[in-house]
C-alpha cells in the first residue's frame, strides 16, 4: 500500500501496481473488523474455558527458598557437633536442627470429605470411585446441588479420593471454581496396589514411571488449562494428595508393616511418586505455580519406622501419633538415598521446602490432635512446614446419643486453630486446615468399625434423578436420592451444628424428611 502511495506521489504516470485506493481502503477496514471480532471471540472462548469467571491471573512461579542444609554447622544449636545432623548420614533428624523453612502456598481453610456413593446397599460400591467425572454430575450439579450445599456451610475446599486418569474432570473443577471454592485432588489406591504394575506392593517400590504416566493423563483431562502460552494448573486445585494412609495400604507379600515400615519402602514409593508427578509437569511444560503435595497419614504410632529413633520432646518421633510417618517422608525427601538408594530425577529437597504439606487423618477431638500430634511437631524441625487434618470427626461425636453442642464446640475450636485465633498448649505446630469426615454416609462400607456412623447426610427415599450411564460405571445408572440431614436422638442435626461452627447455613431438607431405609 505504502509503495503504491509513494509511487503515485513521485510520478505522473499511473503507478505500476495500478492501486485502487478506494478498494484498498475497504479491504483494510474489513480486515480490522475481522481482527477485532477474532480477538473478542477468543476472549469469550477463554472466559468460558475457565469456568465463566474469565481467564484467572497466572499463578506466580514457585518462590525460591534458602536450601535446608544437612551440616551441623549450619544450625546454631548443632554448631558444636561435627558432620551432618539434619539429617545424619544414617537417617536421624536431630532435635537441635532448625525448623525447615517452607514457602508452600497453603492458605487456611475448612474442607469437606466428599465421596457420595449413590447406592444404599452394603458392598454396593460402583465400579468407579471417581466422583469428579461426568457420570456423577447429577449429584454435585444441578439435580441435587451438593456443591451448593457445601458452599452454604462455609466450606471453602473439597477433599476428594478417587481419580481415574482416563476421565475428564474439567467441568467439575470449573463448577467448583465458579463458586469460589477449591479442591484437594488425590491419587487413588489403584496405581499403587491394584494396577498391573502395583508399584507399592513389592520391591523395588519405585512408583516414578507409573505415577508419571497417570499424572500426564490427568493434566490432559482437566487438571491443566490450555491458554495463550504454556498450560497452567486449573485454579480450582489447591493441593495434591499423593496417597491416603499409605502405611496401611502399601504391602510386601500382601502384608503391611514389617520391612515396608522398618526399611522405609512405603516412603520410597511416596517420594518416587512425587518425583514422577514433577516429571509429568515438566514434560507437559506446566507454567506458573504448582499445587503443594501432601500425604494424609493414619493416626497411629510407628516405633519401628526408619525415622522413629529421631529424638523429639523428651521422646522419640516413633512415640508421637502420626509423627513418625511424617518424619519418614521428610527424611526421604532430604536424603532419598537412605531409602533403598532411591535416586530422584528432580530436587526433592527443594520440593519439600517449596510445595509440601504434612497431613494426617483422625477420629479424635481437637484437644487430642493438639496433645498427640501438634505438640510434638511444634518441638521438631518439621515445625516450619504447614500441616492439616485430611479427615477429622471424632467417632464418638458421630454416635446417635451425642450431645450436638459438644460436636459444634469441637469443630469451632478446630476452626480457631486453623484461623490462627487459638494455639495448642505447649507451643504446638500451627494447623492450617481440616476436612470434616464426611459429607454422606458410606452405606457400602457396612456397620463395621462404626463406618456408617460418619456422614452428615443420609440418603432419603425421594429419587431426584439418575446418574449418567458411562463406560466407567459399566453402563449402569444409579438413583440420585435426596439428602436428609442426619440427626441424633434429640433431633439435632450434624449439618446444623457444622453450619453454626463454621459460620455458614444449613440447606433445608424439608423435601427429604422421610428416613432412608438403612438409617430408619
Amino acid at each position: 500500500f505504502w509503495y503504491c502511495y509513494l509511487e503515485s506521489q513521485t510520478t505522473s504516470a499511473m503507478p505500476c501496481c495500478s492501486c485502487d485506493f478506494a478498494q484498498l481502503g475497504k479491504r483494510v477496514k474489513h480486515g480490522l473488523v475481522t481482527l477485532v471480532l477474532a480477538v473478542g471471540l477468543t476472549a469469550i472462548i477463554m472466559f468460558c474455558a475457565h469456568g465463566g469467571r474469565g481467564v484467572p491471573p497466572a499463578p506466580p512461579p514457585l518462590p525460591t527458598v534458602k536450601p535446608y542444609q544437612a551440616q551441623c554447622s549450619a544450625h546454631s544449636r548443632c554448631a558444636e557437633a561435627q558432620g551432618d545432623c539434619c539429617p545424619t548420614s544414617d537417617g536421624v533428624l536431630m532435635e537441635c536442627c532448625d525448623a525447615i523453612n517452607s514457602v508452600a502456598n497453603f492458605e487456611p481453610f475448612y474442607s469437606m470429605c466428599y465421596a457420595p456413593t449413590p447406592t444404599k446397599d452394603v458392598g454396593g460400591n460402583p465400579a468407579t470411585d471417581d466422583f469428579m467425572a461426568a457420570w456423577a454430575q447429577p449429584m454435585w450439579g444441578n439435580t441435587r446441588n451438593d456443591l451448593d450445599r457445601m458452599k452454604a456451610l462455609n466450606v471453602s475446599t473439597i477433599r476428594l479420593y478417587g481419580n481415574d486418569p482416563r476421565l475428564n474432570h474439567k467441568t467439575f473443577l470449573d463448577e467448583v471454581y465458579k463458586r469460589g471454592m477449591s479442591v484437594i485432588v488425590a491419587i487413588s489406591n489403584f496405581p499403587y496396589t491394584q494396577d498391573k504394575a502395583a508399584c507399592a506392593t513389592a520391591p523395588p517400590y519405585s512408583c516414578f514411571g507409573e505415577i508419571r504416566d497417570q499424572w500426564l493423563e490427568m493434566l490432559k483431562h482437566g487438571f491443566a488449562l490450555e491458554g495463550f502460552g504454556n498450560p497452567e494448573y486449573h485454579p480450582a486445585i489447591k493441593a495434591i494428595i499423593v496417597a491416603n494412609e499409605p502405611e496401611l495400604k502399601f504391602t510386601n507379600n500382601g502384608q503391611t508393616g514389617g520391612e515396608v515400615w522398618s526399611k522405609g519402602w512405603y516412603a520410597k514409593a511416596l517420594v518416587s511418586a512425587m518425583d514422577g508427578i514433577i516429571e509429568a509437569e515438566n514434560t507437559y511444560q506446566i507454567a506458573g505455580g504448582r499445587p503443594p503435595f501432601t500425604v494424609t497419614h493414619s493416626f497411629a504410632l510407628c516405633p519401628e519406622c526408619m525415622s522413629a529413633r529421631s529424638p523429639l520432646g523428651g521422646r522419640t518421633a516413633g512415640q508421637w501419633t502420626a509423627v513418625s510417618w511424617m518424619y519418614d517422608v521428610v527424611l526421604a525427601m532430604l536424603r532419598p538415598e537412605l531409602y533403598d538408594n532411591y535416586q530422584p530425577k528432580n530436587d526433592l529437597r527443594e520440593t519439600l521446602q517449596q510445595r509440601f504439606v504434612l497431613g494426617f487423618n483422625t477420629q479424635d477431638t481437637h484437644s487430642v490432635v493438639c496433645e498427640q500430634v501438634l505438640a510434638g511437631l511444634g518441638k521438631s524441625p518439621l515445625a516450619g512446614l504447614p500441616v492439616w487434618s485430611g479427615e477429622y470427626k471424632a467417632m464418638w461425636q458421630s454416635l446417635p446419643d451425642v450431645d450436638m453442642q459438644v460436636f459444634q464446640d469441637d469443630v469451632h475450636n478446630m476452626r480457631l486453630l486453623a484461623d490462627g485465633q487459638q494455639n495448642c498448649p505447649a507451643a504446638g505446630a500451627k494447623l492450617t486446615g481440616f476436612s470434616i469426615f464426611e459429607f454422606q454416609t458410606s452405606y457400602w462400607k457396612g456397620d463395621g468399625d462404626h463406618q456408617m456412623e460418619f456422614g452428615i447426610y443420609d440418603l432419603g427415599s425421594q429419587q431426584l434423578g439418575t446418574t449418567i450411564k458411562a463406560e466407567e460405571t459399566q453402563w449402569k445408572e444409579y438413583p440420585v436420592w435426596c439428602l436428609r440431614q442426619k440427626r441424633n436422638q434429640a433431633g439435632a442435626s450434624w449439618v446444623g451444628a457444622l453450619a453454626a461452627a463454621l459460620g455458614g447455613k444449613a440447606a433445608s431438607d424439608d423435601d427429604c424428611q422421610q428416613r432412608s431405609v438403612l438409617a430408619a
